[in-house]
């Protein structure tokens, strides 16, 4: 039986990179192979979960204590001797398990990025932080064999571009169950009636509450909206960081009563059947999975410029300058109303289903 040890998974529900590894785990999972994770913390829920698919998972020190994080992964790496280990990392600083797989002698060492920039509320930390990344970038490709991005645009953040335009590079982008996100009536009428929603126009977002999503430039954006049409929503899914904060803002704009925070979903597949348009108005992202999901919808999306042309996959989608500012995205959302129904996909929508990737996940544990 290959062993195959793959880092880092949070609690399997708290994001991007999350969604992708459960993804990755169901799709490769079989007899022939016994894949392991490594997280910072271990999640009950996500432990028996991966126990289904006879899956441990490990808690090593974070990279607030990155002897101990070494340490700890040249131990697991020597008991349970892996024979190759699959690291989906979002900065470079996050360089040690790698380092760790080399230097215990594992021959097969795979890299994949998920994103194109440092979330950190601080201007100042964002900029430390971004100095650090740039100088474990010049040294971290040394310790893969093989590299990886959701995105062209991930791996050029991760890795150098001598690596990106080579062989050893291979975009994978984040698939989703097209069929399950498919437009559906009854789903529509279902989620709207349970919320008190009737002809209101509805405007989503889906995403934890941080710095990279943006927040509290998309409720500017809505508010000018509202200004325009005041009878419209905004449903927002998610918590973090900045959730208090920006609860805090929607009470002092007086927009309670139009402004719905759901927290974290697990039915986020329902909810986009309930919106009308969906905002992301990211300072940066590797490849949004949540775009993905609700262009699968039939959602005519806005997007922010800093996101990836990667990202589109229906015709009703547009990238908008962040410095255009907020009376200009109302402008376009309103400008760009349609009706909702299934999606139009274009010609690459096919390597972001799920359903089309089976050859592309396989090849990781060959």
């Amino acid at each position: 039986m290959k062993k195959l040890l793959v880092g880092f998974i949070m609690d399997g529900k708290s994001g991007g990179i999350d969604k992708y590894l459960l993804n990755f785990l169901t799709k490769v999972s079989n007899e022939e192979v016994r894949i392991d994770f490594l997280t910072n913390e271990i999640d009950a829920e996500l432990q028996a979960e991966l126990k289904k698919f006879h899956s441990n998972l490990y808690a090593i020190a974070n990279l607030k204590h990155p002897v101990s994080q070494y340490r700890q992964v040249c131990k697991i790496m020597k008991e349970e001797q892996y024979d190759a280990v699959y690291l989906n990392i979002s900065t470079a600083i996050d360089c040690i398990a790698a380092i760790a797989a080399k230097h215990s002698g594992v021959e097969r060492r795979m890299i994949h990025s998920h994103s194109s920039g440092n979330d950190c509320e601080s201007a100042l930390k964002r900029n430390l932080f971004n100095g650090i990344h740039k100088f474990c970038r010049l040294f971290l490709y040394r310790y893969g064999t093989e590299f990886y991005g959701c995105s062209v645009k991930a791996g050029e953040w991760l890795f150098p571009k001598k690596i990106v335009n080579s062989s050893k590079f291979c975009v994978i982008h984040n698939a989703v169950d097209r069929e399950k996100y498919k437009y559906s009536v009854q789903k529509r009428e279902e989620i709207r009636g349970s919320m008190g929603i009737t002809d209101q126009f509805v405007i989503g977002h889906v995403g934890n509450f941080c710095y990279q999503k943006n927040h509290y430039f998309l409720l500017d954006v809505f508010e000018e909206v509202h200004k325009k049409d005041p009878n419209t929503v905004l449903l927002l899914a998610g918590d973090g960081v900045r959730f208090e904060k920006f609860r805090q803002i929607v009470a002092e704009k007086n927009l309670e009563d139009v402004v719905k925070l759901l927290g974290r979903r697990s039915d986020t597949d329902y909810l986009y059947q309930g919106m009308d348009a969906f905002l992301l108005p990211s300072n940066f992202e590797g490849l949004p999975i949540a775009g993905i999901e609700a262009q699968s919808a039939g959602l005519p999306c806005f997007m922010s410029d800093e996101i990836t042309k990667e990202s589109k996959i229906t015709e009703a989608c547009y990238f908008i300058p962040l410095k255009s500012g907020a009376k200009y995205w109302a402008e376009e959302i309103l400008d760009n109303k349609i009706e909702r129904q299934s999606a139009e996909f274009l010609n690459n929508a096919e390597q972001y289903d799920l359903a089309n990737q089976d050859q592309e996940l396989k090849s990781l544990i060959r």
